[in-house]
């Protein structure tokens, strides 16, 4: 029995019947969407004529006949009862009441939006952008009601992300960050570059702003009044953690459900996987808290595995923290640990960066900044960062592979790195950095 139907879930599901055929495995999804890739929600509103369906990772059918999952939609769990190793669940379309018993349960519900309990921030023109469903309302305001200016509050991934989208349809933005600074995981070398670009493209940032209350399109805060035709509201997640709970379920880092390297946790024959559980981060050598997809599936395999397997299960290998997004012309990434956390660690580092050109004398490339974050008398890499145009994220993978091999700067800079003017430099940006580096640790 699985709780939860997109990534987790549904990897969890398929792993499952791809070991063990015979497996009656049952997926019970309270929306009415089958599992889809919330990260190309933003890039969507671009085509009016596009359905949002479009991002669903695999079609209903194909579920129920291909892989032979029993999936429901509009299905929810409103309770466990771990002693009968039962569900009750509601249908919704049906309006009915129904138990059904489990051998396993896997506990895949993914995280919901933080909300702003302040008075107007239920109104229609507000949205929290987060599901397939919040997707198609900011559709249908943008070509609806053609709105001029939108107001993004938080700077995370997804508002600036839409910040980007929203400028390239014509809508302006104007971000509101209650905190100082954004990014505040990223390196201040880092920051500079996205700040820059959006003065470049002329959107206004306002940080260490309090919000007060919305009253019809303005938005009043300790700093002044907004007004805009939309709001778009992003200050983080929270693990969907109540159903668990209600169970006896144990919590742990950022309130998401404590699990162990197999993902277990302390229900019996209950396994957790996705953005409502713990990740282990492997450089620091506990779990931590990074909802991001490719952590999700990965973990939901592994949970289908060590289920079907169960006399000889494999531990969660882990995360290395890597992640990236698009600026509009930039893309900024970060794997390993940032300076906070080394900072915490005790550890005594270095941090180097340079500024360089992406590929050789040939016309198409751009400039990138690749920073490390090293360990002083090892050379250890402990994190690094990038921003630029053209190959920065598949650049950023080869010091993630480096990270989890636990290379050296050392041995970074005598790797044999592909050289042609179409691709590279002939001394790549990598190359550069880690010779930077090692002059300095």
């Amino acid at each position: 029995m699985i709780i939860g139907g997109v990534a987790g879930g549904l990897s969890a599901a398929s792993q499952i019947k791809r070991e063990d055929h015979g497996a009656q495995v049952i997926v019970l999804e309270k929306s009415g969407d089958v599992s889809y890739a919330a990260c190309g929600m933003p890039y969507n509103l671009f085509f009016r004529d596009k359905p949002v369906e479009d991002l669903h990772a695999l079609g209903l059918d194909a579920i129920r006949t291909e892989r032979g999952i029993d999936y429901r939609l509009h299905h929810e769990v409103v309770g466990i009862d771990p002693a009968r190793k039962e569900v009750t669940v509601v249908d919704r379309e049906l309006s009915r009441e129904y138990r059904e018993s489990y051998d396993y349960l896997v506990y895949a519900t993914g995280n919901k939006p933080n909300r702003l309990y302040l008075p107007g921030f239920d109104d229609d023109d507000v949205f929290y952008f987060k599901t397939l469903d919040d997707t198609r309302l900011v559709k249908k305001i943008i070509y609806e009601k053609a709105p001029a200016k939108a107001l993004l509050i938080g700077s995370g991934y997804t508002n600036l992300e839409l910040a980007d989208v929203l400028c390239n349809m014509k809508i302006t933005p104007v971000i509101l960050e209650k905190s100082a600074t954004i990014l505040p995981s990223f390196a201040e070398e880092i920051r500079a570059k996205v700040l820059e670009k959006m003065s470049e493209k002329g959107i206004r940032l306002h940080t260490g702003v309090d919000i007060i209350e919305k009253k019809g399109t303005v938005v009043r805060t300790a700093t002044g009044d907004f007004a805009a035709d939309m709001v778009v509201v992003s200050i983080g997640v929270t693990p969907n953690t109540n159903l668990f709970t209600a169970a006896g379920g144990e919590v742990g880092v950022a309130g998401a459900v404590k699990v162990d390297r197999y993902l277990r946790t302390n229900l019996p024959d209950v396994f957790a996987a996705g953005d409502c559980a713990e990740h282990y981060v492997r450089q620091l050598g506990r779990n931590g808290y990074m909802p991001l997809g490719p952590v999700a599936n990965k973990q939901g395999r592994l949970v289908g595995s060590n289920i079907v397997n169960n006399n000889a299960m494999k531990m969660f290998y882990g995360i290395d923290q890597t992640a990236v997004f698009k600026f509009f012309d930039l893309t900024v990434a970060t794997t390993g640990l940032n300076e906070r956390q080394i900072k915490d660690s005790g550890a005594h580092y270095v941090k180097t960066y340079v500024d360089t050109p992406t590929r050789g004398a040939f016309p198409g490339g751009g400039t990138m900044r690749v920073l490390l974050l090293c360990e002083i008398g090892t050379g250890l890499l402990l994190g690094g960062q990038m921003i630029g145009q053209d190959v920065v994220a598949k650049r950023l993978d080869v010091l993630a592979t480096a990270i989890y091999k636990q290379m050296t700067v050392f041995e970074l800079s005598e790797l044999d790195l592909s050289y042609a003017p179409l691709y590279a430099p002939v001394w790549d940006p990598l190359l550069i950095a880690a010779n930077k580096a090692v002059k300095e640790v």
